[in-house]
């Protein structure tokens, strides 16, 4: 599909690593799903990105957050390569939504060539045992491309027991 603009590619790497980016730093106290590789079809260069789904789940604070990095891509001209960049994750019981966080990533990937970030958490004190974990998307929306907001979902951190 040469050519074709607004093109995403989604792979699932083991390594967590991206080609000359430090990893995202070490998740604490939780646990966090697989990296999620992302590869935009930015204008020029493709834009890679990381991202762990993360769980936060000691006892009575339940919580999700995320950590992102990225390679960004793009012209060379100085435009942004990104009009929208959102992450939304959430803290989940049995599959249901209990705690929505949003991290904008836009300017950040548009300013900034390569970087690594963690996405603020979202956390409740519920003495509920079993069942959590912490799911999530990307929506984005290419500069240049004409195409409008899409989405990409995220792996979800494993499901806690306790």
């Amino acid at each position: 599909m040469t050519g074709t603009h607004g093109l995403i590619a989604i792979t699932l790497l083991g390594s967590g690593l991206l080609a000359g980016v430090a990893p995202p730093a070490r998740a604490d106290a939780g646990t966090c799903s697989a990296p999620r590789h992302v590869v935009f079809g930015t204008p020029g260069r493709d834009t890679r990105m990381d991202v762990r789904l993360c769980l936060l789940h000691g006892t009575p604070t339940r919580g999700a957050y995320a950590h992102v990095a990225w390679a960004r891509g793009g012209d060379d001209d100085g435009e942004r390569g990104f009009d929208a960049l959102t992450l939304h994750y959430h803290l989940q019981r049995h599959s249901e939504n209990i705690a929505l966080g949003t991290c904008n990533l836009a300017p950040r990937l548009n300013a900034t060539a390569t970087g690594a970030y963690k996405c603020e958490k979202v956390e409740l004190r519920v003495p509920a045992a079993g069942g959590w974990s912490a799911d999530g998307y990307v929506e984005y929306n290419l500069d240049r491309d004409g195409a409008g907001l899409k989405r990409v979902d995220l792996r979800g951190s494993p499901v806690v027991a306790y």
